[in-house]
């Protein structure tokens, strides 16, 4: 009876660690999928979205010129927001995928995973 005594802990044991290594692996590809969403949205949204905020600060601005001392600044003051936004959100663009590229060739779990995402 001894012996199925230690026999039922080793096979606990190494279920349990063949469902940690699932669940390992199924949080990898998760990240992995997470990764890939964030380069689309680095690639293809922000720099559309930055290009939005230009042409928005330009249209605060001379809509702005048109009307009294009190609205032409309050005008001025939302172009020049827009225009940081719209800045920040190139810088964003151009450094993001790098930083990503990173994070996915640090981790050895994530470097199986890189093809996933198409260039």
């Amino acid at each position: 009876m001894a012996t199925y005594k230690h026999l039922y802990k080793l096979l606990a044991l190494i279920l349990l660690a063949n469902l940690a290594s699932a669940t390992a692996t199924s949080i990898a590809t998760q990240l992995a999928a997470a990764l890939c969403t964030i380069k689309w949205i680095v690639y293809g949204l922000l720099p559309t979205v930055a290009l939005i905020m230009f042409m928005l600060a330009g249209l605060a601005y001379a809509s702005g010129q048109v009307f009294g001392a009190e609205t032409k600044a309050r005008a001025q003051n939302w172009a020049t927001s827009l225009l940081v936004g719209g800045i920040v959100g190139i810088v964003l663009a151009i450094l993001a995928p790098a930083i990503l590229d990173i994070f996915i060739r640090s981790n050895p779990t994530m470097a199986q995973f890189a093809s996933i995402c198409p260039p």
